[in-house]
């Protein structure tokens, strides 16, 4: 179970590196059909650049998961693991409440399972 764990671990990181790709480099078609938005609210130069920057937070996401899986062992890891993961969880419920409810199953649910893996097995 432990190599399952570390897989999603990888699986969240590799999601949030493409959900960074859309929000950084998406069409305005795209953006407008991932975030459930209308298209005109996504061609607003001041929205793409809030979604650029929230690109770029998803990226640092993933990067830390991958730094908290490679990086530290033992204690250390468990912890970083465990904040990272429950900061995706919490976060994707706020999305699911502000912006999309989908978030909440598309970030939050394997994230959440994730989660409780790491808290076993690690």
């Amino acid at each position: 179970m432990h190599i399952l764990t570390v897989i999603l671990v990888v699986l969240v990181a590799l999601e949030h590196i493409g959900i960074m790709g859309i929000e950084l480099l998406g069409t305005d078609q795209l953006l407008a059909k991932s975030f459930d938005l209308p298209l005109t609210e996504v061609q607003r130069p001041h929205l793409r650049t809030a979604l650029a920057n929230q690109g770029l937070y998803n990226g640092f996401v993933a990067l830390s998961l991958f730094l908290a899986l490679f990086i530290p062992t033992g204690a250390i890891m468990k912890i970083m693991l465990t904040f990272f993961l429950a900061s995706i969880f919490i976060l994707a419920a706020y999305g699911a409440l502000t912006v999309a409810k989908k978030i909440i199953f598309v970030q939050g649910l394997p994230a959440l399972i994730t989660l409780i893996l790491t808290m076993i097995f690690f």
